[in-house]
């Protein structure tokens, strides 16, 4: 085995927002790498005085130990930055159109590589991802990412109603595709990839739609589960009309038992501190996607909130309302984070 340390200023920061300054450096911090693979980073001399046997390399770049992109959409990646007003607007004229054309694989395959030549560019190896309703979307993800060393969670949109028919599919048939993407992808690549369960959002959801979510994440507890909550106060009002009988939104998932660790809730902007409460107790992720939040105009994300009540905040680019592919770039402008002058 190949042990190297590279040695010489370090940013630690990798994606989790805790309050801290992601842009501040050690000066003098290492990073071991093991056949190529970042295994450790952190403070020089401690590092090194813990792996003797591994070869001390100074550098003058600037060191990063990878990183970690929680929330985007790889089937929006030509769209990245097209306007068509508010999210739900921006859904039908924008995002549905784009998605519809991944029922062909050649189309996938391409914009996976486009994808992924994205992400490597700007440092990320560890990338969660929306597909589309299409099971050979979820295929061409994955098949381009066993070509590559990024880090992949991924899942198949599960949507059932409030879309283009294209893009809808009948809640069975939506857990029997699911499933064998989970059979054919979870823990492949010696655990690099992770199979997402994807339902989009509860208003594209009926109750069926997310009993057949609830279903594959209690069968397979390993996988993870993402889905977007409260970005828009329009979508918030859409789902009390949905669901009139749950006290808010998070709500809705808690009903089907769709809260829990490994789920991961993208935006979370309109919450009230009932559901704040309920993501801490359910150790659930939130992925804040400040420029997405922008760009849209959906408000601002409780990060400070979310962090003095133990939720752990970790950032998105939610390409492509998001303009960024750059996390460095998404943290310039996230909430809970010291602000820094340009």
């Amino acid at each position: 085995m190949s042990r190297i340390i590279e040695r010489g200023r370090l940013r630690p920061f990798t994606g989790t927002i805790t309050g801290a300054d992601p842009f501040e450096e050690i000066e003098d911090g290492a990073i071991l790498r093991e056949d190529g693979i970042i295994v450790a980073a952190g403070p020089a001399v401690p590092l090194i005085t813990a792996n003797p046997d591994a070869t001390v390399v100074p550098t003058e770049a600037l060191l990063s130990p990878g990183l970690v992109d929680v929330h985007c959409h790889y089937p929006q990646t030509r769209i990245t930055g097209t306007y068509g007003g508010g999210l739900l607007e921006w859904l039908e004229t924008v995002t549905f159109p784009e998605e519809m054309k991944f029922e062909d694989p050649a189309y996938a395959a391409e914009i996976a590589r486009e994808f992924f030549d994205r992400c490597e560019a700007v440092g990320t190896t560890d990338v969660t991802v929306f597909c589309t309703s299409h099971p050979a979307s979820v295929d061409a993800l994955f098949n381009e990412a066993l070509k590559r060393t990024l880090k992949v969670t991924a899942g198949l949109v599960m949507m059932d109603r409030n879309a283009p028919s294209p893009l809808l599919t009948p809640a069975q048939e939506a857990y029997d595709d699911s499933l064998a993407l989970i059979e054919r992808w979870h823990g492949a690549a010696d655990g690099r990839l992770t199979y997402a369960i994807t339902p989009r959002f509860v208003p594209t959801s009926t109750p069926a739609l997310l009993e057949a979510a609830a279903a594959l994440w209690d069968e397979h507890p390993t996988c993870a589960m993402q889905t977007h909550l409260s970005e828009s106060v329009e979508e918030v009002a859409w789902v009390r009309r949905l669901f009139s009988d749950a006290p808010d939104y998070l709500a809705v998932y808690e009903q089907f038992g769709l809260v829990g660790p490994g789920a991961i809730f993208a935006h979370a902007i309109h919450l009230s501190d009932r559901e704040i409460a309920s993501l801490a107790d359910h150790k659930a992720v939130v992925a804040h996607c400040p420029t997405a939040n922008r760009f849209l105009k959906s408000g601002t994300c409780p990060v400070r909130r979310l962090l003095d009540a133990g939720v752990t905040v970790k950032l998105g680019t939610d390409i492509g309302a998001g303009t960024t592919f750059d996390i460095m770039e998404v943290a310039r402008v996230a909430e809970g984070v010291p602000r820094r002058p340009d």
